[in-house]
């Protein structure tokens, strides 16, 4: 007999990876990459938002914080916190690293109202199913309130050559006008993956 899925997106998702987490263990497979060296990349432009040094930073969807981890080997001080909606997720990730502030949260959760210098999201919109676009710029705009500096986020893209069934793929023109409602200081990259994007949001313009 199958189980009913949960009907809250949320929940589905902290489920999917729940489960994945106590198949794999920690294992890139765990947080659903195809390959390390993609995440690596995806690290590196998110990073590229600003010189990271100093800042108080927010991953959201932060899975092992393997982020920590980079941030911390190419900026050296860097306040990093972390938040998932996987438990267990999260419990493997004190295990790893029990120094950090990680937290099992939704960004979206009314209590939380933190403040940071820049927020951060790796991928996290694809597996939302239907709702998915409107979940996306509710986080998006959550992101940018909690932000001090600036937003960088990155997401699967509609442009992509081949996509795989069942997971959500931004328009990432669409997704960038959205931005600039939100703040007239924007980046659209696509440069570095073919599936895949990432946008930057700025509290204030960066080049005079």
């Amino acid at each position: 007999m199958n189980k009913e899925k949960p009907k809250d997106p949320f929940q589905r998702v902290a489920n999917f990876f729940d489960e994945r987490v106590d198949r794999y263990g920690y294992d890139i497979r765990a947080i659903d990459y195809g390959r390390k060296e993609n995440q690596t990349t995806r690290f590196n432009v998110l990073s590229d938002i600003t010189n990271l040094k100093n800042k108080r930073i927010l991953d959201v969807g932060c899975g092992f914080a393997d982020y920590a981890e980079y941030l911390d080997e190419r900026f050296g001080s860097v306040e990093y916190v972390g938040i998932d909606i996987s438990q267990r997720a999260i419990e493997e990730a004190k295990r790893l690293r029990p120094r950090l502030d990680l937290r099992v949260c939704n960004i979206l959760d009314e209590g939380f109202n933190d403040m940071f210098d820049v927020v951060m999201a790796n991928g996290i919109y694809y597996l939302l199913g239907h709702e998915a676009k409107s979940i996306m710029r509710q986080i998006i705009a959550r992101m940018y309130q909690l932000s001090r500096f600036g937003v960088a986020f990155s997401s699967l893209s509609e442009w992509a050559p081949s996509k795989q069934p069942n997971e959500f793929s931004a328009d990432p023109i669409e997704t960038l006008q959205f931005c600039r409602h939100v703040t007239p200081w924007v980046i659209l990259r696509h440069d570095y993956l073919p599936h895949d994007f990432t946008i930057y949001m700025y509290h204030e313009q960066q080049s005079k």
